[in-house]
Formats: structure tokens, sequence, C-alpha cells
């Protein structure tokens, strides 16, 4: 699964939202309900992409290890 575009935009637009609200010292904002369906999208498809990631990284990174303890008695 690849991150599209799309995606980055919605969560980019997001912010900068907040960023202008936050610089004119609002204190709260307003999004319709779209947008927040889009953020969630964009949200959830980059957490699902970064636990896919991890996973792939936990699989390959196993390593087997195995102690006899020598010569020691």
């Amino acid at each position: 699964m690849s991150t599209k575009v799309d995606d980055t935009l919605h969560l980019k637009n997001f912010i900068e939202t907040i960023n202008r609200a936050d610089n004119s010292k609002q204190r709260e904002i307003k999004i319709d309900i779209e947008l927040a369906k889009r953020v969630r999208n964009a949200l959830t498809t980059m957490l699902i992409h970064y636990v896919e990631i991890q996973s792939r990284r936990t699989n390959s990174d196993q390593t087997s290890l195995s102690m006899d303890g020598g010569d020691f008695k």
C-alpha cells in the first residue's frame, strides 16, 4: 500500500488551517464533515502504511542466538 499525494495534501491543508487560526489567535476552528472525513482517511491510510513497514522491518530483523556455555564446567 502506498501513501497517495491526495492524502498528504488533505493533511497539509488541515495543518495550514490550524496554523492560520493559531496565528490570528482564534480560539477554535470549524471544519466541514467532508474535510474531517478526508483527514480521517488520510491518517488511517498513513497509519496502516506505517504498521506494514514496521511489521516488515520486525520480521526481517529477527536473529537467532544460541549459547552452549563453551568449555565452562
